[in-house]
């Protein structure tokens, strides 16, 4: 009775502390503790059914919260961790007149100071940054990379070339690789790719990059609170690759799983995703956070069966035990309590770690204030995407146009499968920017928009782009095609825009039958049509289909003279050159119909491309060229004498040849080199073995390559093997890993990976397209 009694007053004081006791989650604590207890008042089964519902409950919820919130914290984290690596990056690429020594001169070996001075800066930056497995500068210049390994590398030895075809896409931000796994024996480890352009001091010309290969493996080590968590945590890109992983033997691999990939998709525009589903043969307990930054979902994996394991104990328990005393039952209570509750707790420590105890709430007030915050920011965050999918759309609309792509994707909810009208309105551009600052040109944007949308938006769907300065294109899909729409529209758009804006317009219309997937055709003949207006005049509306063929075949006669003037002038033929633009005055002269305003239109638009071509060239005093005082003393020339006149002494003598003659000497030596490679073709072929072959240096016979055949050493060599490759391929007997081998590319995907960009098809299509052509 006595010892019965000690334990009774024992079990009670330490029921009492417990419950005194205030450390943040006491409350939730308590309740649970207290729940238990009252039910061990009543029948035990019903008790234990009970307590097991309630705490399974209780569990669940407060599991897919924390796990909620931790995934937010990680995701806010690894962003943060990410801004705070390009922001670091950004200081030493961007204008950086210390590091674009490194790109001026040929990174080789013979170069050895140059080379150990990169290396250095390499060495240097990846010490000082966390988790960076190896950083490498890629000089495009050159063709040259230099790793923080010491290797100086050609870009076919570097061992990436997804790296290298991304990094030749980027133009001034960075870009980011998902995770790959062994890429090389130098990565022989998962990594997380970062390439970050490097401009050049003064221009917005990029010749360089950093390449910066991340340890996936050490940024795991992020993903989980502690080692005893029993989630699984881990970063998924959108094709179901594990770019983190908790586990980082696992860094890498596929979520081989249908079902959970189609419900992961589904939390992609909510704050925060969860589900149910059999993985690996157990039911699992799924809570996602989808990242828009790097379209990453954030993801954690928790078996049901350990969420409700403590509570199916304390019920096979209290079934056991249904006769034991209740005191017995209370203490057992009290045990449990603290079992079932310690998960939670861990989940919590992250949440709870910086709150004073002492002041503390309970838990759940904590968390509804931190999903309130959240759910705030994801408003925001929403609004942003509007805005990013708005950019996203008419980006791609441009590509769409100028045919860099040919994904229609993003315009699926915008234009449907019918007919479009395509509208290209072109002022002089000369003009503008001799009568109006730069910010005024982009305002003329939004004047044409409000006209744009005031005639057109009612008549149908409608999207409106700057091309360039002076050149405005517009799409409009009718609710109901019409023969005629086209010619209707593009009269009102003139009118309209001749009216309000007070400029000489000329408008070329197009129509595309296919919709979306030929507008680009429709684009580049609309832009083609343009240059009839000098025949045409101002104030028209041009419809190619409709033109007189003496008209287009004037007009073309012109643009071919003016395409050999601009090929002389980059070669820096400047006698070639003028006598071509006596050429183009004669053709002027020939044609009688053409008034003052047209002729003298026409030569500043061809001004302006012939000073752009010449660059600096132009001004021996290095002066910026003042184009306002230019077209107004062109506007002052009375007729076509004195237009050549002016081009002779405005133009040709102020030419400053920056390189002299090419010699015959140096002819003969690259036509030796382009025989050279023409008879062996199927051999290995370097700029270093040509060069030996002439007498000169690899980076002298780059420099005469490109001065005397217009293009550069290593891209004739491509073009002329694709062409054998052509010829190769026009025969069936010789299959595309004959043609491989024969041209000496190292694997067939390398070889289809060239034609392709080179001919823009694969071998295979070719191949089918010639056959068909032939029958």
């Amino acid at each position: 009775m006595t010892r019965s009694l000690v334990m009774d007053t024992h079990s009670w004081r330490r029921l009492k502390q417990i419950l005194e006791m205030k450390k943040p989650g006491w409350k939730l604590k308590n309740r649970l503790l207290i729940s238990l207890i009252l039910l061990s008042s009543i029948p035990i089964a019903i008790m234990a059914l009970s307590s097991s519902f309630i705490s399974n409950r209780i569990l669940s919820d407060q599991t897919d919260q924390m796990h909620q919130v931790f995934l937010n914290q990680v995701e806010k984290e690894m962003n943060s961790q990410f801004k705070k690596f390009d922001e670091l990056m950004l200081q030493y690429t961007y204008d950086n007149s210390a590091l674009s020594r490194f790109t001026k001169d040929d990174l080789t070996y013979q170069n050895f100071q140059l080379v150990n001075d990169l290396f250095t800066v390499l060495t240097n930056l990846r010490s000082g940054m966390e988790n960076v497995v190896e950083i490498d500068f890629f000089s495009t210049s050159y063709n040259k990379i230099v790793t923080s390994s010491g290797l100086l590398l050609q870009p076919d030895d570097f061992l990436d070339p997804l790296a290298i075809d991304k990094s030749r896409t980027l133009t001034k931000y960075g870009g980011w690789l998902d995770t790959r796994n062994h890429l090389n024996t130098r990565l022989d480890r998962p990594v997380i790719t970062y390439i970050r352009p490097m401009n050049s001091a003064g221009s917005n010309l990029v010749n360089s990059f950093f390449i910066v290969y991340l340890d996936a493996a050490t940024l795991s080590s992020k993903l989980k609170a502690n080692v005893s968590d029993p989630a699984t945590y881990l970063v998924l890109n959108s094709d179901g690759n594990a770019v983190m992983h908790s586990d980082p033997t696992k860094v890498g691999s596929f979520i081989d799983s249908p079902d959970f990939r189609n419900e992961l998709t589904k939390g992609k525009n909510m704050p925060n995703y969860r589900f149910t589903i059999n993985l690996d043969g157990k039911p699992s307990l799924i809570n996602t956070v989808y990242s828009a930054n790097r379209d990453w979902y954030y993801v954690s994996i928790l078996p049901t069966a350990l969420v409700a394991k403590e509570t199916n104990q304390l019920r096979n328990i209290l079934f056991g035990v249904s006769f034991a005393f209740i005191l017995l039952a209370i203490l057992i209570a009290v045990r449990t309590s603290q079992r079932i509750y310690q998960p939670v707790h861990k989940l919590t420590q992250r949440v709870f770690n910086d709150k004073d105890a002492s002041t503390s709430k309970d838990e759940i007030h904590y968390i509804t204030e931190h999903i309130q915050h959240v759910e705030e920011h994801n408003d925001f965050l929403q609004k942003n995407l509007k805005q990013y999918q708005t950019h996203a759309e008419q980006y791609s609309l441009m590509s769409l146009l100028i045919g860099n792509s040919s994904d229609t994707t993003l315009q699926q909810d915008t234009f449907e499968n019918k007919p479009i009208c395509l509208f290209l309105l072109e002022t002089d551009p000369i003009y503008m920017k001799s009568q109006y600052s730069r910010n005024d040109q982009f305002l003329m944007y939004y004047a044409i928009d409000n006209i744009v949308d005031e005639i057109l938006s009612t008549k149908g769907t409608t999207r409106i782009m700057m091309i360039q300065p002076g050149l405005f294109a517009i799409l409009h899909q009718p609710e109901q095609a019409v023969f005629q729409q086209p010619r209707v529209y593009a009269n009102e758009l003139l009118h309209a825009v001749r009216t309000y804006l007070k400029l000489n317009f000329v408008i070329s219309a197009g129509y595309s039958e296919s919709g979306l997937p030929g507008i680009h055709d429709v684009f580049t003949q609309a832009k083609h049509a343009l240059r009839y207006s000098f025949s045409l005049g101002t104030n028209q509306v041009i419809i190619s289909d409709e033109l007189d063929p003496s008209i287009s075949d004037q007009a073309d006669a012109l643009v071919e003279v003016e395409n050999l003037i601009l090929q002389s002038l980059h070669a820096s033929n400047y006698g070639e050159a003028q006598e071509l633009f006596t050429q183009i005055i004669q053709l002027l002269k020939d044609d009688s119909s053409l008034t003052s305003e047209l002729v003298k239109t026409y030569c500043s638009q061809l001004l302006g491309a012939m000073m752009h071509t010449v660059g600096k060239d132009y001004h021996g005093d290095k002066e910026s060229v003042n184009m306002k005082h230019l077209t107004m003393e062109l506007e002052r020339q009375r007729n076509l004498q004195e237009i050549e006149r002016f081009f002779s002494l405005q133009f040709f003598d102020k030419l400053i040849v920056s390189q002299p003659e090419k010699s015959s000497f140096e002819r003969q030596q690259i036509e030796e080199v382009v025989a050279y490679i023409r008879a062996h073709y199927d051999q290995d072929i370097s700029l270093q073995l040509c060069a030996d072959l002439v007498g000169l240096s690899s980076s002298q016979l780059s420099r005469s390559f490109k001065k005397i055949m217009g293009i550069n050493f290593v891209d004739y060599v491509i073009q002329f093997r694709v062409g054998i490759a052509k010829e190769l391929l026009s025969d069936p007997k010789n299959s595309i890993q004959a043609v491989t081998d024969k041209l000496r590319y190292t694997s067939v995907n390398s070889f289809i990976r060239i034609f392709k960009k080179i001919t823009g098809t694969t071998p295979g299509h070719y191949r089918k397209d010639t056959q068909e052509t032939r029958l």
